[in-house]
């Protein structure tokens, strides 16, 4: 699923049109990705939780050459389901 699909989607289970629905999804992407840009967490119940981790440097060998290379340190978004969304992928709920 796309997000023009998410879109249409939630806009058939509100009463929301297609453009309301992608102006508020949008808004929650936003707010999300300015909460983790801050360095904060975003915990929605029953979905799930958006952090933040560190990925530390390092050095790689290069594929079938000589020499090495290095990649950067980087702050990388993680997502953790929630006990709750587990339990309805594997069908318990």
């Amino acid at each position: 699923m796309d997000k023009r699909q998410l879109v249409a989607t939630a806009a058939r289970r509100t009463s929301l049109s297609r453009s309301q629905m992608r102006e508020a999804v949008d808004a929650v992407f936003e707010a999300i990705a300015d909460a983790l840009a801050c360095g904060d967490t975003v915990a929605l119940s029953d979905f799930g939780r958006f952090s933040v981790q560190d990925y530390p440097g390092r050095e790689l060998s290069r594929f079938g050459g000589q020499g090495h290379y290095k990649v950067d340190s980087r702050p990388i978004p993680v997502f953790k389901s929630s006990q709750a969304l587990r339990r309805r992928l594997r069908g318990d709920a």
